[in-house]
């Protein structure tokens, strides 16, 4: 009984090593990124003073002293939503975030039903969406094509993924909502339910995901799929009726906002590398992304649509999402805590139409967003902030 007990699990082990290598990167990296906060999970919300003293935290939370960031107005968002679903609008505007952070809404969602709604299980809550989502990303990339296992690695631990999972944000979610989509409408080519539920979820995840719609909307019209077309007017009712939700609390439509942070195509990366906004740590992480990915991913996606006649939706994806990336203004593009995750999608699609020709340059993107995530990951777990503990 041992033996064949013994033989079952190096088994299981030969079969899932790149699952069980992923979660090992990931705890080592939050136990290296927690350990200055004495292992404190609420410091990757990085609440600062002001949302701290809007809404006070429980007792025991990590508070820095330096300006808060992204997933500590998830982790308000979280904490308000009772008085979203009892109707307390005043309550709500007079609490931070403010309408921008709203647009981001399925997140802090599922961490507070999975926390039941208890103030003080938040942290592990949200963490253990990232953890769950980060993992169930690779699984399913290997669980299609075993071989692809480099390529599932690499989407998992992307500067998008670890970025998010750093800063308790949204990407982590999208990666693995989006890679889901991505290889059922690879596999089938056409839209169903669940695909539509989705995206959907895609679109409640982040304001940006409604471009995966839309760009959906007009390769369904390339292709004279007027029925798929017409079914992508359910999630982007969801994102409208979700707005419209907004609008009616705060009086505002924050999507507005995010159309106009864009520039003419690299208009701010050529002054990026030119040095025209100075060298400096941050900069500096941004100019190995535009070098190492942004560019040759470019050429690749566009000679793959071009010359190679890939006429798929993932190399369209990807050139699409990429070409974006160049629209990014200077204050995007200054850090990679910015611009490695703000256009979230391209990593699923560059990475999974990577697998699919698993060429040599294939194997080179697999490499480089793999380098790139990991560079950036352990530079902001050795970034210590001063803190204090509620």
């Amino acid at each position: 009984m041992s033996r064949t007990l013994l033989h079952l699990m190096r088994a299981k082990i030969r079969k899932h090593w790149p699952i069980l290598l992923l979660a090992f990167i990931l705890a080592s990296l939050l136990t290296l990124t927690l350990l200055p906060y004495n292992g404190n999970v609420s410091a990757l919300f990085h609440l600062d003073t002001p949302l701290a003293e809007n809404h006070v935290p429980p007792s025991g939370f990590v508070v820095l002293s330096v300006p808060a960031y992204d997933g500590a107005q998830y982790y308000q968002l979280a904490r308000t939503l009772p008085l979203v679903m009892t109707g307390q609008w005043e309550a709500v505007r007079q609490r931070l975030p403010g309408p921008y952070a709203w647009q981001r809404i399925l997140l802090p969602v599922l961490a507070f039903t999975f926390a039941l709604g208890q103030d003080a299980l938040l942290p592990w809550s949200f963490l253990l969406i990232q953890f769950l989502c980060l993992l169930g990303t690779a699984t399913l990339i290997i669980e299609t094509n075993r071989r692809w296992w480099p390529y599932a690695l690499a989407l998992a631990l992307s500067p998008a993924a670890l970025i998010g999972l750093h800063f308790s944000l949204a990407e982590p979610l999208t990666i693995f909502l989006l890679t889901a989509l991505l290889l059922r409408y690879r596999k089938r080519s056409h839209l169903h339910a669940f695909d539509l539920f989705l995206l959907s979820l895609l679109v409640l995840t982040r304001e940006v995901n409604i471009l995966v719609v839309g760009l959906l909307f007009l390769y369904s019209l390339w292709k004279k799929q007027w029925h798929e077309a017409l079914l992508l007017f359910i999630p982007a009712g969801a994102f409208l009726a979700w707005h419209g939700v907004i609008f009616g609390i705060f009086g505002s439509i924050p999507f507005l906002w995010s159309t106009a942070k864009f520039t003419f195509p690299f208009g701010a990366v050529v002054p990026l590398l030119a040095g025209t906004y100075g060298y400096n740590r941050l900069t500096l992480t941004s100019i190995p992304l535009a070098l190492l990915f942004v560019l040759p991913a470019l050429l690749w996606s566009l000679d793959e649509m071009i010359r190679k006649r890939q006429r798929t939706f993932l190399p369209l994806a990807a050139f699409t999402f990429l070409a974006l990336m160049t629209m990014m203004p200077i204050v995007i593009w200054g850090s990679i805590t910015s611009i490695g995750r703000v256009i979230t999608p391209v990593y699923p699609a560059i990475l999974l139409h990577a697998a699919t020709r698993d060429t040599l340059p294939a194997k080179y993107f697999a490499a480089a967003v793999l380098l790139l995530g990991l560079g950036g990951a352990l530079a902001l777990a050795t970034s210590v902030h001063p803190f204090i503990i509620l």
